[in-house]
C-alpha cells in the first residue's frame, strides 16, 4: 500500500472515531437532557453550546492554516519549519477566557472547544491522526462522568472538553511539538488565516446557527424542536469530516509536490463515493427516523426533519471540492462561495423562522446550502476542471427523496430505483472496501 493510501485509511479510521464520538456526545447530550429537563432547557442549553462552538473559531483562527502548512512541510521534510508554527496557534484559544466573567459557561467551552480544533488541526497536519482518536477516546469518559457528577447541565461538555485540552497539552510536551515562532511562519499562519477563517466561520455558523438563531427568533420551544431534528441529521455531517481529516492533509502534502492531477482524482472520487453512501444513509433516515426520534426525545418530530436530512447531503455533496480550494491556492475563492451561502441562510432565518417556526430554519438551511453548491462546482470546474457531472447522482437523489412528503410507500419505492440507478458506482465501493479491508488485515 502506498504511503498516501496508508495516511488515508489510518486517519480515516482515526476520524470515525473521533467525530464519532463527537457527534454522538452531542446526540446523547440532546436526548438525556431533553427526557430529563424538557425541550425548553434543551433549546436554551444547545443555543449556548452553539454559540460557544461559533466562538471557538476566531479563537482558533490559526488551526487550519497550522494543518495545511504542517501537511505541506512535512511533504518537503521541513520539520523545523512545523514547530515554528505551533506556539502561536496553540496560545490564540487562551484569549476566550477574557470571556469567562461574563458568562462563564460561554467563556470555558469556547476556549476548551477551540483548543481541541487547533489540535485536530495539528494532528491530521503531522499524520497522526489516531493519535488524536486515543485523546477523543479517553476523553469521552470525562463525557461520560459529567452526566454521574452533574454540577451543571453543561458539565458533560466541560469534563469532555477539558480532558481533551489536558491530554492534548502533554502530547505536544511530551514529543516536543511545540517550538518558538519565527516571522516566515508567522506570516504564512496568518495570510492564509485570513481567508480561511471567514470560510470557516460562515461554515460553523451553517451548522451551529440553527440552534441559537431559532431561540432568538422562535422561542425556546422552536430551539427545541431544531435542537431534535438537526443533532440527529449532523450526525451525517462526521462522514465527510472523517473523509476531510483524511483527505485534506493529502490534498496539501501532494500540492507541495506538485501533483494536480492527484488532486483532481481524489477529489471527483470522494465525492461519488459520498453521494452514494448518504443518500442510502439518507433514504432509511426517512423511512425509519421520524417515528422513532419522537420517541427519544419524548414530543413529536415533523416535515422538518425530512428538510434537514436533504439540506445535509447537499453539504456532503460538494465538501470535498470546497476542501480541494481551500487545500491548495484558491482558499479564497472557497470562502467567498460559503460566506455567499451564509449570508443567504441568515437572511432566510431572519424571514422564514418567526412565520414557519422549524420548518422555516430547515428551509433556509437547505437554500444556503444549495447556494454554495452551485458555487463550488462552478469554481471547481473552472480552477481544479472537476468534473460538475459528479453531482448528477445527487439531484437524482433529491428529487426521489423529495416522496418522502406525500407517502413512505412511495418513499420506499423511490428507493429501490436510486439503488438500481447506482449499482455500478455500489459494486465499486464493496471493491474498494475489499481492497481496503484485505490489506488492513
Amino acid at each position: 500500500m502506498s504511503y498516501e493510501n496508508r495516511v488515508l485509511l489510518k486517519h480515516s479510521l482515526a476520524s470515525v472515531v473521533a467525530l464519532g464520538l463527537t457527534g454522538l456526545a452531542r446526540f446523547l447530550y440532546s436526548i438525556l437532557v431533553a427526557r430529563w429537563f424538557g425541550p425548553e432547557e434543551l433549546g436554551a442549553a444547545n443555543s449556548l453550546i452553539s454559540k460557544a462552538f461559533f466562538l471557538a473559531i476566531p479563537l482558533s483562527f490559526f488551526a487550519v492554516a497550522l494543518g495545511k502548512y504542517s501537511s505541506e512541510f512535512l511533504g518537503r521534510n521541513k520539520n523545523e519549519d512545523i514547530k515554528s508554527l505551533t506556539l502561536p496557534s496553540f496560545a490564540l484559544p487562551l484569549a476566550g477566557l477574557l470571556i469567562v466573567p461574563i458568562n462563564v459557561y460561554l467563556g470555558l467551552i469556547a476556549t476548551l472547544r477551540a483548543f481541541q480544533l487547533t489540535l485536530r488541526s495539528f494532528l491530521y497536519g503531522i499524520h497522526r491522526g489516531e493519535h488524536y482518536a486515543y485523546i477523543m477516546l479517553a476523553s469521552f469518559l470525562g463525557f461520560l462522568c459529567g452526566f454521574v457528577f452533574m454540577f451543571s447541565i453543561f458539565s458533560p461538555y466541560i469534563l469532555f472538553l477539558s480532558a481533551s485540552a489536558t491530554l492534548g497539552l502533554g502530547y505536544l510536551i511530551r514529543f516536543e511539538l511545540l517550538g518558538m515562532p519565527t516571522r516566515e511562519g508567522f506570516r504564512l499562519l496568518t495570510s492564509y488565516s485570513a481567508f480561511a477563517f471567514l470560510g470557516t466561520l460562515s461554515g460553523v455558523f451553517l451548522i451551529q446557527g440553527p440552534y441559537f438563531m431559532s431561540e432568538y427568533l422562535g422561542g425556546t420551544a422552536t430551539a427545541g424542536e431544531v435542537s431534535a431534528v438537526l443533532s440527529t441529521a449532523f450526525l451525517l455531517t462526521y462522514l465527510p469530516q472523517v473523509l476531510q481529516s483524511a483527505v485534506m492533509p493529502i490534498l496539501s502534502y501532494k500540492y507541495g509536490q506538485g501533483s494536480k492531477g492527484y488532486i483532481k482524482k481524489l477529489a471527483e472520487k470522494t465525492t461519488e463515493f459520498l453521494i452514494l453512501i448518504t443518500g442510502l444513509v439518507v433514504f432509511l433516515m426517512m423511512l425509519l427516523g421520524n417515528d422513532f426520534l419522537s420517541f427519544l426525545f419524548s414530543f413529536r418530530i415533523g416535515n422538518s426533519f425530512y428538510l434537514a436530512l436533504m439540506a445535509i447531503e447537499i453539504y456532503i455533496a460538494y465538501n470535498p471540492s470546497i476542501v480541494a480550494l481551500n487545500s491548495t491556492a484558491y482558499v479564497r475563492y472557497g470562502t467567498l462561495v460559503s460566506g455567499a451561502g451564509a449570508l443567504a441562510g441568515a437572511l432566510l432565518w431572519a424571514i422564514l423562522i418567526p412565520r414557519f417556526q422549524s420548518l422555516g430554519a430547515m428551509v433556509g438551511l437547505l437554500a444556503a446550502y444549495g447556494i454554495i453548491l452551485i458555487g463550488t462546482a462552478t469554481l471547481s470546474k473552472r480552477l481544479l476542471n472537476l468534473n460538475p457531472g459528479i453531482y448528477t447522482p445527487l439531484l437524482l437523489a433529491l428529487l426521489l427523496q423529495a416522496s418522502a412528503f406525500t407517502s413512505k410507500y412511495l418513499l420506499a419505492a423511490a428507493f429501490l430505483v436510486f439503488l438500481y440507478t447506482q449499482r455500478k458506482t455500489i459494486k465499486e465501493v464493496i471493491k474498494v472496501f475489499r481492497a481496503f479491508r484485505g490489506r488492513v488485515l
